[in-house]
């Protein structure tokens, strides 16, 4: 296992790992799948429409969201997928997505089995913060009805009394 998360993180260097950060960046969707799965992480993932399309400003940097100190250290606990839609891989991956309004962020948790947040609203600063604490464990986010709370009988109305 440890031989794999080497290669995983090797490959990665080389085909897009971003050596700089301190949080595991990746522009191979595959390769950051791979790295998560093995150090047992959830992963981000921000699907970016190309850059000939559309302004930097709809596109979300995780470079510029590490200027943010808060953010910065909650992506430590992430592997981070930053794909440009605009390459081959980039667009292969974005169908895999269901080819949804970019850009688009995804959380899965860190079995990568599921897909525990998702969005393609455009998110500021403190959403983005709120989403990284959220799911930062990799953990789904029970949004089940509470089954325990006392059901309360209805009152008298002619609407009730017909069933």
């Amino acid at each position: 296992m440890y031989l794999k998360t080497a290669i995983a993180l090797l490959v990665g260097t080389t085909l897009g790992a971003d050596a700089g950060s301190d949080a595991d960046k990746f522009d191979s969707y595959t390769v950051a799948y791979n790295t998560a799965a093995d150090v047992k992480r959830p992963m981000l993932v921000v699907l970016n429409p190309p850059a000939e399309e559309v302004s930097a400003q709809k596109a979300i940097s995780v470079d510029d969201l590490r200027q943010n100190d808060e953010i910065d250290s909650l992506l430590e606990n992430y592997v981070v997928a930053e794909i440009d839609t605009g390459t081959e891989h980039g667009r292969k991956v974005h169908e895999l997505f269901g080819s949804k309004p970019l850009p688009r962020v995804v959380v899965i948790d860190s079995d990568q089995k599921l897909q525990i947040f998702r969005t393609s609203n455009q998110l500021d600063d403190t959403e983005i913060k709120d989403v990284l604490e959220t799911y930062q464990d990799g953990k789904r986010i029970s949004t089940s009805l509470d089954w325990t709370r006392k059901y309360n009988i209805p009152g008298d109305c002619p609407n009730c009394r017909k069933f």
